[in-house]
């Protein structure tokens, strides 16, 4: 089973009062992990309705198929609640494969936190 680590935290957004929640992933994202890892991502995205998120990738090595599936999907519910996702410090080789699939075509991808949440 690959290693996973993650955390949660919240910030004001840079214009206004909006609360964003950063969620920070370490490892590897694939089969041996992210069916476990989903669910509470799910739980925070319907405990804060009324936040943005940002994922940050800095420290991921490795993402399969279905962890980008769950992030699409997490894009899907966030956004519903008129909110946005925004994926920062992605490394090339995962910002490589989220090209290839085409989710930089609908989630913003940012290269600093900074740039991150003036987006979100």
């Amino acid at each position: 089973m690959a290693d996973i680590a993650y955390n949660f935290s919240d910030l004001l957004s840079q214009d206004s009062n909006k609360k964003i929640v950063v969620l920070t992933v370490e490892g590897q994202l694939d089969e041996s992990n992210v069916d476990n890892f989903a669910p509470k991502v799910y739980t925070k995205i319907e405990e804060n309705t009324d936040a943005s998120f940002i994922i940050d990738l800095e420290k991921v090595s490795y993402m399969n198929s279905k962890s980008i599936g769950y992030i699409s999907d997490w894009y899907s519910k966030i956004s519903a609640h008129g909110n946005k996702v925004v994926i920062a410090k992605a490394a090339s080789n995962i910002k490589d494969v989220l090209n290839v699939v085409g989710l930089d075509k609908v989630i913003p991808m940012a290269q600093t936190m900074e740039e991150a949440k003036s987006l979100a």
